[in-house]
């Protein structure tokens, strides 16, 4: 190979560090029960197929968390959104179908593309999102929002976005669907901020004020990690 077109394969090889980073949240339903040796075969198979998307260049990473018969996708795209489809294609047949919308009709959909609505940095690039990053452990979590109290939570974690003065792990993300917040973050957390720079965050004071444990409900008994807590933490199934 000469070396003009080691040179070319090269700077192709590379070309996926100055490309965009796409970040969605996906949820998805269990369809009746499943035998838990089954389970773990089709998720192996995600792995897989998640591990071969990223050696293409076209995933930076993934992770799948599982609560009950409730699943959830974390993942990162290079350049666009990495479909939730194609890298948990072994789980569609078991799969519930989530109803029709009007703007977009049609049937089949398996995997909601939840909202993202809070986060504390921005990728730049593949290359700069990926920069010293040596996550342990890829964490998801889940919360439910109380009735009445969305407006409020909306409202306060928007200002703090747009504030953007509180610090937080880097590749946090919170994401909703319905009246569930899934939450995907990185430990040791890499912590930053939007506005990089300190100060004191007046959206923070603000959210204190609000009495914030009213926002969310309990986990019914046995769900949950504790009496007192509004969160549960989900088990990783398939991750690359």
């Amino acid at each position: 190979m000469g070396m003009q077109r080691m040179e070319d394969v090269a700077e192709r090889n590379d070309s996926w560090k100055s490309r965009s980073v796409v970040r969605r949240s996906y949820r998805a339903v269990w369809q009746g029960s499943m035998k838990e040796e089954q389970a773990d075969h089709l998720f192996a198979q995600c792995r897989e197929a998640m591990e071969r998307t990223r050696e293409e260049r076209r995933l930076l990473t993934a992770s799948l968390y599982r609560y009950e018969q409730f699943l959830f996708l974390y993942t990162e795209g290079i350049g666009e959104a990495a479909a939730a489809d194609e890298i948990c294609a072994p789980l569609a047949p078991f799969l519930q179908n989530w109803p029709e919308t009007v703007e977009r009709p049609e049937s089949g959909r398996v995997w909601i593309d939840m909202q993202p609505y809070y986060y504390h940095a921005v990728p730049v690039c593949a290359e700069e999102w990926m920069k010293d990053r040596r996550p342990l452990r890829r964490r998801g979590r889940i919360a439910l929002l109380a009735p009445g109290r969305w407006e409020s939570y909306m409202e306060h974690h928007l200002a703090l976005m747009r504030e953007g003065l509180i610090e937080g792990d880097r590749y946090h993300l919170i994401s909703v669907h319905e009246n569930v917040l899934f939450s995907y973050f990185e430990e040791p957390k890499t912590m930053t901020n939007l506005r990089k720079e300190k100060a004191d965050s007046p959206a923070l004071d603000a959210w204190l004020l609000t009495d914030p444990e009213s926002h969310f409900m309990r986990f019914s008994p046995g769900q949950g990690p504790g009496p007192d807590e509004n969160f549960v933490f989900l088990s990783c199934v398939a991750e690359a």
